[in-house]
Protein backbone atom coordinates (compact mmCIF):
# COMPACT_ATOMS: atom_id res chain seq x y z
CA UNK A 1 0.00 0.00 0.00
CA UNK A 2 1.18 3.55 -0.78
CA UNK A 3 1.72 5.74 2.20
CA UNK A 4 -0.33 8.90 2.05
CA UNK A 5 1.39 12.27 2.58
CA UNK A 6 -0.30 14.32 5.29
CA UNK A 7 -1.87 17.56 4.14
CA UNK A 8 -0.62 19.41 7.20
CA UNK A 9 2.01 19.04 9.92
CA UNK A 10 1.46 19.89 13.58
CA UNK A 11 4.44 21.31 15.44
CA UNK A 12 4.47 21.54 19.26
CA UNK A 13 6.77 24.12 20.82
CA UNK A 14 7.26 23.39 24.51
CA UNK A 15 7.46 26.24 26.99
CA UNK A 16 8.73 25.98 30.55
CA UNK A 17 5.97 26.55 32.99
CA UNK A 18 3.34 26.99 30.33
CA UNK A 19 1.29 25.25 27.79
CA UNK A 20 3.04 24.22 24.57
CA UNK A 21 2.49 26.27 21.38
CA UNK A 22 0.83 24.35 18.64
CA UNK A 23 1.54 25.26 14.98
CA UNK A 24 -0.22 23.70 12.04
CA UNK A 25 1.89 23.93 8.86
CA UNK A 26 0.94 23.22 5.26
CA UNK A 27 4.14 21.81 3.66
CA UNK A 28 3.30 22.89 0.10
CA UNK A 29 3.91 26.66 0.38
CA UNK A 30 6.98 26.08 2.52
CA UNK A 31 8.56 23.83 -0.04
CA UNK A 32 7.69 26.30 -2.79
CA UNK A 33 9.30 29.18 -0.94
CA UNK A 34 12.41 27.14 -0.30
CA UNK A 35 12.58 26.21 -3.98
CA UNK A 36 12.19 29.84 -5.04
CA UNK A 37 14.88 30.90 -2.59
CA UNK A 38 17.23 28.27 -4.00
CA UNK A 39 16.53 28.98 -7.68
CA UNK A 40 16.48 32.82 -7.63
CA UNK A 41 20.26 33.32 -7.24
CA UNK A 42 20.85 30.89 -10.11
CA UNK A 43 18.41 32.79 -12.32
CA UNK A 44 20.04 36.12 -11.45
CA UNK A 45 23.50 34.74 -12.07
CA UNK A 46 22.43 33.31 -15.42
CA UNK A 47 20.86 36.63 -16.44
CA UNK A 48 23.99 38.52 -15.40
CA UNK A 49 26.27 36.18 -17.34
CA UNK A 50 24.04 36.54 -20.41
CA UNK A 51 24.09 40.35 -20.11
CA UNK A 52 27.88 40.43 -19.76
CA UNK A 53 28.25 38.14 -22.76
CA UNK A 54 26.00 40.39 -24.81
CA UNK A 55 27.93 43.52 -23.77
CA UNK A 56 31.22 41.82 -24.60
CA UNK A 57 29.90 40.85 -28.03
CA UNK A 58 28.76 44.42 -28.64
CA UNK A 59 32.21 45.71 -27.68
CA UNK A 60 33.87 43.22 -30.01
CA UNK A 61 31.55 44.25 -32.84
CA UNK A 62 32.28 47.92 -32.13
CA UNK A 63 36.05 47.35 -32.07
CA UNK A 64 35.84 45.39 -35.29
CA UNK A 65 33.83 48.19 -36.90
CA UNK A 66 36.35 50.80 -35.68
CA UNK A 67 39.26 48.70 -36.94
CA UNK A 68 37.62 48.41 -40.35
CA UNK A 69 36.87 52.14 -40.37
CA UNK A 70 40.47 52.94 -39.45
CA UNK A 71 41.72 50.62 -42.21
CA UNK A 72 39.40 52.28 -44.73
CA UNK A 73 40.57 55.75 -43.65
CA UNK A 74 44.24 54.75 -43.97
CA UNK A 75 43.59 53.43 -47.48
CA UNK A 76 41.82 56.64 -48.44
CA UNK A 77 44.69 58.68 -47.02
CA UNK A 78 47.24 56.65 -48.98
CA UNK A 79 45.28 57.24 -52.18
CA UNK A 80 44.85 60.94 -51.39
CA UNK A 81 48.55 61.30 -50.59
CA UNK A 82 49.43 59.61 -53.87
CA UNK A 83 47.08 61.92 -55.79
CA UNK A 84 48.57 64.98 -54.06
CA UNK A 85 52.07 63.84 -55.04
CA UNK A 86 50.89 63.47 -58.64
CA UNK A 87 49.31 66.92 -58.55
CA UNK A 88 52.54 68.38 -57.15
CA UNK A 89 54.40 67.05 -60.15
CA UNK A 90 51.60 68.22 -62.47
CA UNK A 91 51.83 71.69 -60.92
CA UNK A 92 55.52 71.84 -61.82
CA UNK A 93 56.72 72.22 -58.23
CA UNK A 94 60.45 71.82 -57.70
CA UNK A 95 61.83 68.92 -55.68
CA UNK A 96 62.39 71.27 -52.75
CA UNK A 97 58.82 72.53 -52.96
CA UNK A 98 57.47 68.98 -53.28
CA UNK A 99 59.50 67.89 -50.27
CA UNK A 100 57.24 69.65 -47.78
CA UNK A 101 54.56 72.18 -46.98
CA UNK A 102 54.27 74.57 -44.06
CA UNK A 103 52.29 73.02 -41.23
CA UNK A 104 50.15 75.53 -39.42
CA UNK A 105 48.33 72.89 -37.44
CA UNK A 106 48.67 72.04 -33.74
CA UNK A 107 52.27 71.85 -32.61
CA UNK A 108 53.59 73.55 -35.74
CA UNK A 109 56.92 75.30 -35.32
CA UNK A 110 57.22 76.82 -38.76
CA UNK A 111 59.27 73.93 -40.11
CA UNK A 112 58.38 71.78 -43.06
CA UNK A 113 57.21 68.21 -42.93
CA UNK A 114 57.68 65.37 -45.37
CA UNK A 115 55.46 65.41 -48.40
CA UNK A 116 54.53 61.77 -47.98
CA UNK A 117 52.43 61.52 -44.86
CA UNK A 118 52.31 57.72 -44.90
CA UNK A 119 55.79 56.18 -45.35
CA UNK A 120 56.16 53.81 -48.26
CA UNK A 121 59.11 51.63 -47.20
CA UNK A 122 59.82 48.37 -48.97
CA UNK A 123 62.01 47.00 -46.13
CA UNK A 124 60.50 47.12 -42.65
CA UNK A 125 61.03 45.44 -39.28
CA UNK A 126 61.71 45.93 -35.58
CA UNK A 127 59.50 45.72 -32.52
CA UNK A 128 55.88 46.60 -32.93
CA UNK A 129 53.20 47.99 -30.68
CA UNK A 130 49.73 47.18 -31.93
CA UNK A 131 47.22 50.02 -31.71
CA UNK A 132 43.77 49.26 -30.45
CA UNK A 133 40.81 50.11 -32.66
CA UNK A 134 40.10 53.51 -31.10
CA UNK A 135 43.74 54.67 -31.25
CA UNK A 136 44.10 53.38 -34.81
CA UNK A 137 41.01 55.28 -35.90
CA UNK A 138 42.25 58.46 -34.17
CA UNK A 139 45.65 58.06 -35.81
CA UNK A 140 44.03 57.70 -39.21
CA UNK A 141 41.86 60.77 -38.68
CA UNK A 142 44.87 62.76 -37.48
CA UNK A 143 46.51 62.46 -40.93
CA UNK A 144 43.77 64.38 -42.70
CA UNK A 145 44.57 67.97 -41.55
CA UNK A 146 48.13 67.72 -42.92
CA UNK A 147 46.92 66.43 -46.28
CA UNK A 148 44.22 69.10 -46.51
CA UNK A 149 46.76 71.78 -45.58
CA UNK A 150 49.14 70.55 -48.29
CA UNK A 151 46.34 70.47 -50.83
CA UNK A 152 44.94 73.93 -50.04
CA UNK A 153 48.12 75.87 -49.29
CA UNK A 154 50.59 74.39 -51.74
CA UNK A 155 49.12 72.18 -54.41
CA UNK A 156 45.98 74.08 -55.42
CA UNK A 157 47.66 77.51 -55.89
CA UNK A 158 50.57 76.01 -57.81
CA UNK A 159 48.28 73.85 -59.92
CA UNK A 160 45.97 76.77 -60.70
CA UNK A 161 48.97 78.84 -61.76
CA UNK A 162 50.27 76.01 -63.93
CA UNK A 163 46.88 75.44 -65.56
CA UNK A 164 46.47 79.17 -66.19
CA UNK A 165 49.90 79.28 -67.81
CA UNK A 166 49.12 76.23 -69.93
CA UNK A 167 45.80 77.73 -70.99
CA UNK A 168 47.48 81.00 -71.92
CA UNK A 169 50.09 79.15 -73.96
CA UNK A 170 47.44 77.06 -75.70
CA UNK A 171 45.39 80.18 -76.36
CA UNK A 172 48.42 81.87 -77.92
CA UNK A 173 48.72 79.13 -80.53
CA UNK A 174 47.39 80.23 -83.96
CA UNK A 175 44.45 77.91 -84.48
CA UNK A 176 41.95 79.33 -86.99
CA UNK A 177 41.93 80.26 -90.64
CA UNK A 178 42.95 83.87 -91.32
CA UNK A 179 40.05 84.12 -93.79
CA UNK A 180 36.46 83.18 -93.06
CA UNK A 181 35.41 83.12 -96.67
CA UNK A 182 35.69 79.76 -98.39
CA UNK A 183 38.96 80.64 -100.05
CA UNK A 184 41.14 77.84 -101.39
CA UNK A 185 44.86 77.57 -100.74
CA UNK A 186 46.49 78.58 -104.00
CA UNK A 187 50.08 77.89 -102.95
CA UNK A 188 51.08 75.57 -100.07
CA UNK A 189 54.04 75.73 -97.70
CA UNK A 190 57.37 74.45 -99.00
CA UNK A 191 59.34 74.31 -102.24
CA UNK A 192 57.50 75.59 -105.31
CA UNK A 193 58.23 76.76 -108.85
CA UNK A 194 59.18 80.45 -108.99
CA UNK A 195 56.00 82.23 -110.21
CA UNK A 196 58.10 85.11 -111.61
CA UNK A 197 60.73 83.23 -113.58
CA UNK A 198 62.76 80.06 -113.85
CA UNK A 199 63.83 77.75 -111.05
CA UNK A 200 62.37 76.99 -107.64
CA UNK A 201 62.01 78.79 -104.35
CA UNK A 202 61.00 78.00 -100.80
CA UNK A 203 57.56 79.38 -99.94
CA UNK A 204 57.56 80.19 -96.22
CA UNK A 205 53.77 80.22 -95.78
CA UNK A 206 50.51 79.52 -97.58
CA UNK A 207 48.51 81.68 -100.02
CA UNK A 208 44.74 82.19 -100.06
CA UNK A 209 43.51 83.58 -103.40
CA UNK A 210 40.42 85.78 -103.20
CA UNK A 211 38.78 89.09 -104.00
CA UNK A 212 40.38 92.35 -102.96
CA UNK A 213 38.82 93.67 -99.74
CA UNK A 214 38.19 90.25 -98.16
CA UNK A 215 38.60 90.64 -94.34
CA UNK A 216 41.75 89.11 -92.84
CA UNK A 217 41.57 87.90 -89.22
CA UNK A 218 44.10 87.44 -86.45
CA UNK A 219 44.45 83.74 -85.76
CA UNK A 220 45.26 84.15 -82.03
CA UNK A 221 45.36 86.88 -79.36
CA UNK A 222 48.46 89.03 -79.41
CA UNK A 223 50.07 92.41 -80.01
CA UNK A 224 50.73 94.00 -83.39
CA UNK A 225 54.49 93.99 -83.83
CA UNK A 226 54.53 95.50 -87.32
CA UNK A 227 52.01 97.14 -89.64
CA UNK A 228 54.03 98.53 -92.51
CA UNK A 229 55.13 98.32 -96.15
CA UNK A 230 57.73 95.81 -97.34
CA UNK A 231 59.14 95.47 -100.84
CA UNK A 232 58.26 91.80 -101.15
CA UNK A 233 55.20 91.64 -98.89
CA UNK A 234 53.61 94.96 -99.78
CA UNK A 235 51.37 96.01 -96.92
CA UNK A 236 51.84 93.43 -94.19
CA UNK A 237 51.12 92.87 -90.49
CA UNK A 238 53.12 90.83 -87.98
CA UNK A 239 51.46 89.83 -84.69
CA UNK A 240 53.37 88.58 -81.65
CA UNK A 241 51.18 86.08 -79.78
CA UNK A 242 53.67 85.25 -77.04
CA UNK A 243 55.15 81.88 -76.11
CA UNK A 244 57.28 81.98 -79.27
CA UNK A 245 54.37 82.31 -81.73
CA UNK A 246 54.17 84.98 -84.43
CA UNK A 247 52.01 85.28 -87.54
CA UNK A 248 52.44 87.32 -90.73
CA UNK A 249 49.69 88.60 -93.07
CA UNK A 250 51.02 90.00 -96.36
CA UNK A 251 49.92 91.64 -99.68
CA UNK A 252 47.12 93.54 -97.89
CA UNK A 253 45.21 96.32 -99.56
CA UNK A 254 44.51 98.12 -96.27
CA UNK A 255 45.45 98.03 -92.58
CA UNK A 256 42.82 97.71 -89.86
CA UNK A 257 45.33 97.84 -86.99
CA UNK A 258 48.37 99.89 -85.99
CA UNK A 259 51.67 98.86 -84.50
CA UNK A 260 51.30 98.27 -80.74
CA UNK A 261 47.58 97.41 -80.88
CA UNK A 262 46.33 94.48 -78.85
CA UNK A 263 44.19 92.09 -80.86
CA UNK A 264 42.06 89.10 -80.02
CA UNK A 265 41.49 85.97 -82.02
CA UNK A 266 39.19 86.73 -85.00
CA UNK A 267 39.81 90.50 -84.90
CA UNK A 268 40.16 92.02 -88.39
CA UNK A 269 43.76 93.13 -89.01
CA UNK A 270 43.48 94.16 -92.67
CA UNK A 271 41.92 93.55 -96.07
CA UNK A 272 43.11 91.15 -98.77
CA UNK A 273 45.00 92.85 -101.60
CA UNK A 274 47.59 92.56 -104.37
CA UNK A 275 50.45 94.67 -103.06
CA UNK A 276 54.16 93.76 -103.17
CA UNK A 277 55.54 90.77 -105.04
CA UNK A 278 52.25 89.25 -106.14
CA UNK A 279 50.81 87.74 -109.30
CA UNK A 280 47.22 88.43 -108.25
CA UNK A 281 44.97 89.22 -105.26
CA UNK A 282 45.74 86.86 -102.39
CA UNK A 283 46.78 86.64 -98.74
CA UNK A 284 50.19 85.29 -97.85
CA UNK A 285 49.96 83.81 -94.33
CA UNK A 286 52.99 82.63 -92.32
CA UNK A 287 53.32 81.09 -88.85
CA UNK A 288 56.57 81.29 -86.87
CA UNK A 289 57.37 79.19 -83.85
CA UNK A 290 60.46 80.33 -81.90
CA UNK A 291 61.57 82.31 -84.95
CA UNK A 292 61.30 79.41 -87.38
CA UNK A 293 58.70 79.24 -90.12
CA UNK A 294 56.37 76.25 -89.87
CA UNK A 295 53.61 74.95 -92.09
CA UNK A 296 50.50 77.03 -91.25
CA UNK A 297 48.21 74.19 -92.36
CA UNK A 298 49.28 72.29 -89.24
CA UNK A 299 47.73 75.09 -87.17
CA UNK A 300 44.46 75.56 -89.01
CA UNK A 301 41.31 74.45 -87.16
Amino acid sequence: MRRSTPDRYTVLIARTGGLPITLSINPGPVVLLMAIAAVSPMLWLGSRVSSLHRQNQELEDRNQALSQAADDVFKEIEELDSEISTLRERAGLTEAERAGVADDGPGASGSHQESSFLPRLRSQGGLNETLDAVDAFKAARAQLPSLISALNKQVKPALNETLAEEFAEADAKPSIRPVKASLEISSPFGIRRNPFGFGYEFHNGIDFAGPVGTPIYSTAPGKVKKAEWGKGYGYYVVIDHGYGYETLYAHLSKFKVDQGDAVDRSDVVGLLGNTGRSTGPHLHYSVYEDGEGVDPEDYLD
